[in-house]
């Protein structure tokens, strides 16, 4: 996965707002609460690392990621990570047909699922369940490690939407099992950027979130595009200089989240946007230094954000940092330690029908080795 270099995935809350009231940009009052997360390690191959989690109802959730990770590359030839989990365990998949690395992945329904990642020598690469069997699909063809597609969305009935970069330029493609074409997106022509993150609402809008370089800057700012009522554009969000966006949720046309780093490389501080059907506004969360990676909410209300704790000043924080929205109110809600250390959790998902959620990522075991992780609340 280093090979997306400049366009690399990170080490990749709330209650309902009405429509048109905004969030006040101050600083909210923070308040620790017991963790309700727990944590499992499914049987990978160190070093494993959980990219992705989706779920279609309790008793059916997949999660995806890689293993056998090296200092050189993989130790073994399919090193993707590929779980399934049945309402008791998680086990092992296997896919009939080549993948390599897979990132992200996404149900429409327990029939209805896709994945997308990489072959052997980095063509994009795309993986369809049917509820019996996977197939395998490229909906974008382009030269060995020249284009990724970094996320998808199930939009029902065997279609998804896919998002990523085309040689450094943003990509949207969308279509079926049967043949996918490039989103023609105004005001991404000759953009220096990447879409990381993509999230469909049940009443058809679209947001998908990254960052793009502008006049050769050193360091990118953030970017979404997004489609309501039916037109694609480039979003209007407030300027903020050295930002990555790595996550991003909807609940409807008119309430949107999107989550990142700001400072990432340096001083990182967690970044959290919200669109209330009118506007992106930059919204002051509990945590002032930090990550933040990826966020999800429910039908109730709850949102939570993933992320990790700042570095300097070294103290021993509870666990994996969690920020969470509900009831108009913010907390931190710290994830248990995994082998005494704080699992990073690269995805989010809601259980549907339920306020329980999943999280996906790694933690360090047995000194710097991963371990791919499977956390899980309510």
């Amino acid at each position: 996965m280093a090979k997306l270099a400049r366009y690399a995935m990170s080490a990749a809350t709330l209650s309902t707002l009405t429509a048109g009231v905004l969030l006040p940009p101050v600083t909210p009052v923070a308040a620790a609460t017991p963790s309700t997360w727990t944590a499992t390690i499914p049987g990978l191959i160190h070093d494993s690392r959980l990219t992705d989690v989706a779920a279609t109802g309790p008793n059916n959730a997949w999660s995806v990621g890689y293993q056998a990770s090296t200092y050189t590359g993989y130790s073994i030839d399919q090193p993707y990570a590929l779980l399934r989990w049945n309402g008791r365990t998680w086990t092992e998949r296997r896919l009939p047909h080549q993948a390599h690395v897979l990132y992200k992945v996404d149900a429409a329904n327990a029939r209805d699922v896709w994945t997308v990642g990489s072959r052997r020598f980095g063509e994009p690469y795309a993986g369809h369940f049917d509820g019996e069997t996977w197939t395998s699909h490229t909906p974008w063809a382009a030269p060995s490690g020249t284009s990724d597609l970094l996320d998808v969305a199930a939009t029902g009935r065997g279609r998804a939407l896919l998002v990523g970069h085309d040689g450094g330029r943003p990509l949207v493609v969308e279509g079926d099992t049967r043949q996918f074409s490039r989103v023609t997106v105004p005001g991404t022509e000759g953009v220096n950027g990447v879409l990381r993150a993509v999230s469909r609402t049940r009443d058809g809008a679209v947001f998908a979130a990254g960052d793009r370089y502008v006049a050769d800057a050193p360091y990118p700012e953030p970017m979404i595009v997004q489609r309501v009522g039916g037109s694609w554009r480039v979003a209007a969000i407030p300027p903020i200089a050295s930002v990555q966006l790595t996550g991003v949720w909807a609940r409807s046309s008119t309430d949107a989240w999107a989550v990142g780093t700001q400072d990432f490389d340096t001083s990182p501080k967690p970044v959290i946007l919200h669109w209330d059907g009118r506007t992106w506004q930059r919204v002051a969360g509990p945590a002032p230094a930090g990550r933040a990676y990826a966020v999800a909410g429910d039908a109730n209300g709850n949102v939570w954000i993933s992320g990790t704790n700042p570095i300097p000043p070294y103290v021993e924080y509870p666990g994996t940092l969690l920020l969470r929205y509900t009831g108009g109110r913010w907390s931190v809600a710290y994830g248990p330690k995994v082998a005494g250390n704080d699992p990073h959790l690269d995805a989010l998902a809601n259980i549907p029908g339920t306020s329980s959620f999943w999280g996906s990522g790694a933690a360090s075991v047995d000194g710097f080795r991963l371990t791919g992780v499977v956390e899980r609340t309510g």
